[in-house]
């Protein structure tokens, strides 16, 4: 993304802005227009995040995470609930429990998370409505406890250690997310888990997990927006399951009692109550595990320091800039 949104005047307000979008040049490429000052605004994982930290050091740039609260996106693993081995919630559960989420964040992406187990950003916290009171999948035995539940689910190792076999749908957004299911490879490996990486275009890959239903595992990242009525409830209330449809519940798990809760907090004023109501909800899901959720993602915007005040609200790039300036 380009900017080119001020005067050339020492202190002028932003007048324009370009922003580059007709062919998307690589990685490196968009990395090396900041560090030059070819491109002054980059975020929402434009630059991957090993570069981020090398740009970081440079006395001309500037890395901010403030502006995605609108987003609150979280990291997560997506089991075809109504296939097999997956219509069993232990295979659901040692998967989350394999998952090591330290070291999602630390070297896929280089220390921008931060480690949940649940499907409500933290940052729903100030109003009440995320908990942490629900299964702990991040535990230093998970690998043990998967073995336990798989082997207690049915699935014993064969003679050359693996239990079953899969495969896994690489989420199509870039090389943070191929890296990921390269790790979620070897991670279900460690438990006797063989998958398959599969990789193909965002269109292919829509089509296949939010219609064709024609998946094991894939990945993704759940928006919450500013209310869980909007970003949470479409990934695994009921009504929610809508082939051809992204972005829903393409896990297609429902329970009814959750749908209930959802429903009831969808209307319910008064905060506490709507608090008590999320709490119960976040305890039947994350116990289900119709996905694993790994980590909150914390998204990197890489701005040139000359360009001051552009992000000033929870809406971040998405506002219109009209307080940006130029030094």
């Amino acid at each position: 993304m380009n900017r080119r949104c001020c005067r050339s005047t020492s202190s002028a307000r932003a007048t324009s802005a370009v922003t580059r979008t007709p062919t998307r040049p690589s990685a490196p490429t968009r990395a090396a227009a900041l560090e030059k000052g070819e491109a002054h605004i980059a975020g929402f994982g434009a630059v991957p995040y090993n570069d981020v930290k090398k740009l970081e050091k440079l006395p001309n740039i500037q890395i901010e995470t403030k502006g995605y609260e609108m987003l609150s996106p979280v990291v997560e693993l997506m089991f075809n609930t109504r296939k097999a081995p997956f219509d069993n919630v232990k295979v659901r559960q040692a998967i989350s429990y394999a998952i090591d989420r330290k070291f999602v964040i630390d070297n896929i992406w280089f220390g921008f998370g931060k480690p949940t187990n649940g499907p409500i950003s933290s940052n729903f916290a100030a109003s009440g409505l995320y908990s942490a009171d629900v299964t702990n999948y991040n535990v230093p035995d998970g690998v043990e406890r998967a073995n336990r539940l798989l082997d207690e689910a049915g699935f014993p190792r064969k003679a050359d250690g693996i239990r079953f076999e899969i495969t896994h749908d690489i989420t199509p957004y870039g090389e943070e997310w191929r890296r990921f299911g390269e790790y979620t490879q070897q991670a279900l490996a460690r438990i006797g888990i063989k998958a398959s990486l599969r990789y193909e275009d965002v269109a292919t890959w829509l089509k296949r997990i939010y219609t064709d239903y024609d998946y094991d595992v894939s990945s993704n990242h759940l928006f919450n927006l500013a209310d869980p009525v909007l970003g949470v409830h479409r990934a695994f209330h009921s009504r929610f399951i809508r082939p051809g449809t992204v972005f829903v519940n393409g896990v297609r798990w429902s329970d009814p009692r959750a749908d209930e809760l959802m429903d009831r907090a969808t209307i319910e004023p008064d905060p506490k109550k709507r608090a008590e109501l999320y709490a119960e909800i976040q305890k039947i899901v994350v116990a289900a595990a119709p996905l694993a959720w790994t980590h909150e993602i914390s998204f990197a915007t890489v701005l040139d320091k000359r360009y001051r005040d552009v992000i000033v609200s929870p809406l971040g790039l998405f506002s219109s800039f009209d307080s940006a300036w130029r030094e």
